[in-house]
């Protein structure tokens, strides 16, 4: 019995010993299949992250070439300027207002222009009208010329709006239209509306508004002495680039004494010396 059961003691040793030995080997398998599936799946996810990094990189070096390339492009474009028209270019004429006409020192050319109602206070003066101030001015000149020997007459004064448009619509069937411009203003241009400008010529009619006007004896004595009652010749010889109007040495404009004296010595066109801008519609 005893010899039994110290065989079956060792039997079940064996047993238990090769039991251990089996739960071993399935253990360390089922560790080393999970070891191995996790290895398998920490490669996945790195390869994956490794992808997803070069993809990303990938994408953001696209972009960067696009904006660069967007960049250059912008850089390289050259806008097209906006086409001004004429209108936009140059808002001439402008139009005083009744105050701003009224004023001694109105500049009046083909870029400024008086309002068809401006009607200034009138005063006559040998045979025309002029404002008070230059009709005053006017006597004296004329006075002060005959006492030299040198007679003058009035050829014209003041002249409305209608006037004017009547007067620039006979020159322009006699010379045409763009000579008449240069000797005649069209209706609101006329310095003449201010009732400031007169035209002078010599009691013979010789060269009256003509440019040999400022060869006679009456145009040198106005080159030399108007400033002195106030008066300058508003259109001198070689100043028509400036006022858009040939040489009209018979045309007076009034601005006072001082003024005209500073004007005539500036040696500039009253639309310079105020800094008007000035030339041609």
């Amino acid at each position: 019995y005893y010899e039994y059961m110290k065989k079956l003691k060792r039997y079940k040793q064996k047993i238990g010993i090769g039991i251990g030995v089996l739960l071993f080997i399935v253990g360390s398998t089922f560790v080393f299949v999970m070891l191995q599936r996790n290895g398998e799946t920490t490669n996945n996810t790195t390869e994956s992250t490794s992808s997803n990094k070069e993809k990303d990189t990938t994408r953001s070096g696209l972009y960067a070439q696009a904006e660069k390339e967007l960049i250059i492009k912008k850089s390289n474009v050259t806008e097209t300027p906006k086409v001004v028209t004429p209108e936009e270019k140059l808002p001439w004429p402008v139009t005083y207002t009744l105050d701003q006409a009224g004023s001694l020192t109105v500049v009046v050319n083909k870029k400024h222009k008086l309002p068809s109602d401006y009607v200034p206070a009138l005063q006559s003066v040998a045979g025309g009208q002029l404002r008070p101030e230059a009709a005053n001015a006017l006597a004296a000149l004329l006075a002060g010329a005959n006492n030299t020997g040198v007679g003058m007459r009035v050829l014209s004064s003041y002249r409305s709006y209608a006037t004017q448009v009547a007067t620039y619509d006979k020159w322009v069937r006699v010379d045409g239209k763009v000579q008449a411009d240069r000797s005649s203003a069209r209706p609101g241009h006329s310095e003449h509306q201010t009732g400031l400008a007169v035209d002078l010529g010599t009691p013979e009619a010789n060269c009256d508004l003509l440019i040999c006007f400022g060869d006679t004896a009456q145009g040198l004595w106005l080159a030399t002495n108007a400033h002195n009652y106030g008066f300058i010749v508003r259109y001198e010889s070689n100043t028509e680039p400036i006022t858009g109007y040939q040489y009209e040495p018979w045309h007076m404009r009034y601005l006072g004494i001082d003024i005209a004296k500073a004007v005539k010595n500036s040696g500039k066109t009253l639309d310079q010396y105020y800094g008007v801008e000035a030339g041609d519609y």
